[in-house]
């Protein structure tokens, strides 16, 4: 899931370029849940690579309770969560979540409607390009 930082009261267009926000929020991070961390071996502190479909990021891992796994069906159903504020230019540059995204915007008012997807999550240091193309989601939101 995507979501807003408050550091980053806007899309990251008005606020990555101020550079008190930017010392704040210096870099692109995905929250995991402590058993998405154990079950996938990410590390906090550590890089993962979000892939989905559409796209490949590369994040800093930051382990918490504040995603929680979610049982449905008796199944855990694990979140991944990406702030959209980093982009190609600014005071602080990263991977941008909207990436791993299909571009959908709601026509009234002209914002990504698309706030969740599926996705995978591996540690950086085992992402391998060329394995893309076989791609297979492991059960992670």
């Amino acid at each position: 899931m995507t979501y807003r930082l408050t550091e980053h009261h806007t899309a990251g267009g008005m606020s990555r370029f101020l550079p008190h926000l930017a010392e704040l929020q210096p870099e692109f991070f995905t929250e995991v849940s402590p058993e998405l961390a154990a079950e996938r071996g990410l590390v906090h502190g550590e890089n993962a690579i979000i892939t989905t479909p559409r796209a490949s990021v590369q994040a800093r891992v930051l382990v918490t309770r504040r995603i929680k796994p979610l049982i449905i069906d008796g199944k855990t159903i694990h979140q991944v969560g990406v702030p959209y504020h980093w982009g190609y230019s600014g005071s602080v540059k990263g991977d941008i979540a909207n990436d791993l995204l299909a571009i959908s915007q709601e026509p009234n008012v002209r914002i990504m409607e698309t706030k969740a997807l599926i996705c995978d999550i591996s540690p950086a240091k085992e992402w391998q390009p060329e394995a893309l193309g076989n791609w297979q989601p492991a059960g992670v939101l």
